[in-house]
């Protein structure tokens, strides 16, 4: 069993700085880098991603507090909508990850960029989500606010209350495999859609997984979710392969000079 350390806080004068929100900070950065950098290696104009990724973060964000305030109490929503803007509730990363990925859909319709650009520029930002996730998930884990059921594993924390599972802390170690195999895979040249379809996939089964050791059981569907985005991500990128296949095959074929 693991032991229980308060969040670290930092005194700046009268300001109190949090480890969480400096994790989650540097989250936005190192993540928001990789893509950038991950954009200009692939060809991509880094300015023109970066407004797309600012364009999917903002959406992301309030996709993720209105989740938050939508999922936990519709009725109080329903009583007194201005509850959505109450940072106090917290964030849902279900929101959080539908609301950025239909802003990209939107922004690429927008932009009116074909199926394969579209796909390269969700493919990035697949790839480098869980590097952001891990170090978020490291101010989750320093935060303590995602304990799960009672328990006395040796990956449970003795809380003050009593031992119990840290999700934040699960899923922390989780990512960090995550993380490590997707560099692996990097290795080796992966079709446009290959890491949407995987991140997905993988990562929205671990949830439901991670669901179990809630509180409140139950809770699937973010990462059902998940799982279908990945889903549908792999089955676009079959389609794009195809495609591009069959473009190829007539180029291929020898001319015949006319007799």
């Amino acid at each position: 069993m693991l032991p229980y350390y308060p969040q670290p806080v930092f005194h700046v004068g009268p300001f109190e700085i949090h480890a969480f929100g400096v994790l989650a900070a540097v989250a936005v950065v190192v993540g928001g880098r990789a893509i950038l950098v991950r954009a200009h290696r692939q060809g991509i104009p880094v300015e023109q991603m970066f407004r797309f990724c600012f364009w999917v973060y903002i959406c992301a964000m309030a996709g993720a507090f209105l989740s938050k305030a939508v999922l936990d109490d519709f009725p109080g929503v329903l009583a007194d909508p201005s509850r959505i803007f109450k940072a106090s509730l917290g964030v849902r990363s279900v929101g959080g990850i539908s609301g950025g990925f239909l802003a990209g859909l939107v922004w690429c319709r927008v932009h009116k960029l074909s199926a394969l650009e579209t796909m390269r520029r969700l493919d990035i930002i697949a790839y480098a989500l869980p590097l952001g996730f891990m170090i978020g998930r490291l101010g989750c884990t320093l935060a303590h606010d995602h304990r799960g059921l009672a328990s006395t594993s040796w990956v449970a924390v003795a809380f003050p209350e009593g031992p119990r599972y840290d999700l934040g802390l699960i899923e922390f170690l989780f990512l960090i495999a995550m993380v490590v195999s997707f560099r692996l895979l990097d290795r080796k040249p992966r079709p446009v859609g290959f890491y949407l379809g995987l991140y997905g996939v993988v990562y929205g089964g671990f949830r439901i997984w991670l669901d179990t050791l809630h509180v409140q059981p139950g809770r699937f569907y973010g990462g059902m979710l998940g799982v279908l985005v990945g889903l549908l991500g792999w089955a676009a990128m079959l389609a794009l392969e195809r495609s591009r296949t069959a473009e190829a095959v007539p180029s291929s074929l020898p001319t015949q000079p006319f007799a």
